[in-house]
């Protein structure tokens, strides 16, 4: 029997740009998925557009922060059961602000499936800290990583209660990282807080352009000219397998970022939580996008900050 599929559209959005714009973006999206996940809508005119004929969401209430991440789901094909939010950083919010996850469990209504979405927007300017406008930059920086770190921290903590509570069938965790994901040590900086048990989405990146650089929707292939087309949007996924590996869309007159296209099929029958594997793996660790670990994460003890060349990288 085969299991139900789904196309889930991602955009980390902008808090800053029109409620027109959004709202003519969610409704191109809604062509061409039942999911549609978004950051940066705790503005309550951009907010509203979300509401759509045969569309739901799932948005807190305003809450300090509570209401930045939204999920979206076409009525015909889910049912939301569950909804709530998650404040994540207990660290560095002077400078950070806050970190909330949005977090929803969907139910395909042929199938009976279910799937827990959690998405958030971590800390920015923290893949190389600078800025005249802070007091002094390595307090600009350090109060960033210190958000970071403790937001992925008690983010694993609550999806592992809320896979223990709820027990869905699939699990996608989804965010603005703003840190590349072409970089095997923040994949790997990814893997040792959730477990092996998830997988990235993105294995091919695409041939041109990043979440931060425009152009037509890029061919998927070999990975991208290099780390400065930074891909720092993307999926965390467990209990389903990629039957379209994600890829980057045009540009969006809601966002600064490109949103990224991608389709799942649950990898097992309705009723089988606690699954732990995708089907993926980390082929596209090139060593070309190693570079040297200068942020004292992985197997470094310390916290020196290692030679990095970030004069072409961005954060949004």
């Amino acid at each position: 029997m085969a299991f139900p599929e789904f196309t889930h559209i991602h955009c980390s959005s902008r808090f800053d740009r029109t409620a027109a714009s959004l709202e003519s973006d969610v409704d191109n999206w809604r062509e061409n998925s039942s999911i549609i996940t978004l950051t940066e809508v705790a503005n309550d005119r951009r907010g509203a557009t979300l509401a759509e004929q045969g569309w739901g969401y799932a948005r807190a209430k305003k809450d300090y922060g509570a209401d930045e991440c939204a999920t979206c789901y076409r009525k015909d094909t889910w049912t939301c059961i569950w909804q709530g939010y998650k404040k994540l950083n207990t660290r560095g919010r002077v400078y950070a602000g806050p970190v909330c996850s949005g977090d929803s469990v969907l139910k395909h209504k042929t199938s009976g499936h279910t799937l827990l979405i959690s998405v958030t927007h971590l800390p920015a300017h923290v893949e190389g800290y600078g800025g005249a406008h802070w007091r002094t930059q390595m307090d600009h920086w350090e109060a960033r990583r210190a958000a970071y770190l403790s937001s992925l921290e008690t983010w694993n903590t609550h999806i592992k209660a809320l896979k223990t509570s709820k027990k869905p069938d699939g699990i996608m965790i989804v965010a603005d990282w703003n840190l590349n994901l072409k970089r095997p040590w923040v994949r790997d900086l990814l893997k040792d807080n959730f477990g092996s048990g998830y997988k990235q989405a993105w294995v091919r990146f695409p041939t041109s352009g990043g979440s931060l650089h425009g152009g037509p929707v890029a061919p998927l292939g070999a990975p991208g000219k290099g780390t400065g087309d930074r891909i720092i949007d993307g999926t965390l996924y467990q209990g389903l397998k990629v039957d379209t590996a994600p890829n980057l869309l045009s540009t969006a007159r809601s966002s600064d970022h490109r949103p990224y296209k991608e389709r799942f099929v649950f990898a097992n029958k309705a009723g089988s939580p606690g699954a732990t594997t995708g089907d993926g793996d980390d082929t596209n660790n090139d060593p070309r996008y190693s570079g040297e670990e200068w942020w004292g994460f992985g197997d470094y003890m310390d916290d020196e900050i290692y030679a990095y060349d970030y004069s072409t990288e961005g954060s949004s």
